[in-house]
């Protein structure tokens, strides 16, 4: 008669190695969340700053007052200084969108967590023929609701060019509560 040695595994030695899966697991599921909102906040940034951008180059190739405002519906100017549900940009003289305005861009509602607000209750940034968006200097400020991520604040200059930054346009941190 041959002896034969069973393989496998006793229960505590299964119980031990299922535990380290699980626990190795959830590490990496929740540090890919993180990635995962840090790339929404990046593309929702990175969106916004293109249409300033497009709004500032319409405005000098067409010589006309170019106008970006949030918008709820796609069609309308809103009344928030809230950015969350999208924005229109369009070309106009006296700020407003006629129904014979024809519509340059359109943005989408922000992404599931993101808010994004203007300081000093900007509700629209017009930029004149020359480039220049006159007014007082403004940010817009991204924040994570969760957050998971930092912000991120677009601060814009009165000659109209914006520029990224992880503080306030001051340099004192931001504040999402």
């Amino acid at each position: 008669m041959r002896n034969y040695r069973q393989g496998g595994l006793t229960l505590p030695e299964l119980i031990v190695s299922l535990s380290v899966i699980s626990i190795l697991s959830v590490g990496s599921v929740s540090g890919m969340q993180g990635f995962i909102q840090e790339n929404r906040m990046a593309a929702e940034v990175n969106q916004f700053v293109t249409a300033l951008h497009l709004a500032r180059s319409e405005a000098v190739k067409h010589g006309l007052r170019v106008v970006l405002c949030p918008s709820s519906d796609g069609f309308n100017c809103g009344d928030s200084k809230e950015w969350i549900n999208g924005w229109i940009l369009f070309a106009s003289n006296d700020r407003e969108r006629d129904t014979d305005e024809r519509l340059l861009q359109t943005g989408s509602p922000l992404s599931s967590g993101i808010r994004m607000s203007s300081s000093n209750y900007r509700k629209r940034i017009v930029y004149q023929p020359d480039g220049a968006s006159p007014g007082t200097n403004s940010s817009f400020t991204f924040c994570d609701n969760r957050k998971r991520v930092k912000p991120r604040v677009i601060c814009l200059s009165n000659t109209g060019r914006p520029r990224l930054t992880w503080t306030r346009c001051d340099g004192k941190p931001v504040n999402c509560s």
